[in-house]
């Protein structure tokens, strides 16, 4: 049986020890849109995972920020994530920018 979004994110609210699945960028950024913490989290994590072809750091910093605002009664759980979340982001950057410091000195050397 193939689970639509809507379940498959209510199924992660269920669990908070998991992040709600997203197979693509569309699909993430839709759920997002609801401004649901774990939605805010999953689309914040594929931002810097690999998993959707768009990697922008900054941008789930962001969402990360959303994602602490819209917390409620699950704050404990989230402010856990946002700060897991958080690291992997600051790491991603860094790799970002050592990559792009390689390829300036590649082209120069061209």
């Amino acid at each position: 049986m193939v689970k639509t979004v809507d379940e498959r994110h209510q199924e992660a609210r269920l669990d908070p020890g998991t992040l709600p699945p997203c197979e693509n960028e569309a699909e993430c950024r839709k759920a997002a849109q609801s401004g649901e913490p774990h939605a805010l989290l999953a689309l914040a994590q594929a931002l810097i995972d690999d998993s959707i072809e768009h990697q922008d750091p900054d941008e789930a910093l962001k969402l990360l920020e959303r994602a602490r605002k819209a917390a409620g009664s699950d704050a404990e759980t989230i402010n856990e994530w946002v700060t897991i979340i958080e690291a992997r982001v600051h790491k991603k950057k860094h790799e970002l920018g050592e990559a792009q410091q390689l390829e300036m000195m590649h082209n120069e050397d061209a």
